[in-house]
């Protein structure tokens, strides 16, 4: 079975760009992002467990946001940090329900804190869809999986 999303980083060499892979297969696909903002965030980086460890962070605060959401309640999850825009997960309860659309928001990637996004996600009002694509999934199984993730990027699965 494929997973609804998986998140990796990879040793490029490039810098902190397009080291970051993430998937929802069933909405967009394979994409690559950059962890150049997560480096700036947990500074002197020393090995790519630090850039794991930092993702993990956001993940386990998606996680966070996500298992408080409430039906009607919709958040903003940001993974994609760049200098103009902010990419990010739209994410819709109903009744338990999640649709989840991918788009991004103008909000620059150096005003939002990659680690504790606060100040984002329950306050864009500028989203703007990739597509009109849509992934609806069961909150409990969106949780499951974000567990998942969190826990291979801290090195606890494979």
């Amino acid at each position: 079975m494929t997973e609804i999303l998986t998140i990796d980083i990879i040793d490029n060499d490039k810098g902190g760009h397009n080291d970051l892979l993430f998937s929802i297969p069933d909405l967009i696909g394979d994409k690559e992002f950059d962890t150049y903002y997560f480096c700036l965030a947990v500074e002197p980086v020393e090995t790519i467990d630090d850039i794991k460890n930092a993702v993990s962070q956001l993940i386990q605060f998606w996680h966070n946001k996500v298992s408080e959401s409430k039906n009607g309640e919709t958040i903003f999850l940001p993974i994609d940090f760049s200098d103009q825009y902010t990419g990010c997960l739209k994410v819709q309860n109903q009744d338990g329900q999640l649709v989840l659309t991918f788009g991004f928001s103008r909000r620059e990637g150096y005003a939002v804190d990659p680690l504790n996004p606060e100040n984002y996600y329950n306050e864009i009002t500028d989203f703007e869809a990739d597509s009109e694509k849509q992934l609806t999934v069961d909150q409990s199984i969106f949780i499951s999986t974000l567990d998942k993730q969190i826990r291979k990027l801290k090195g606890l699965t494979t």
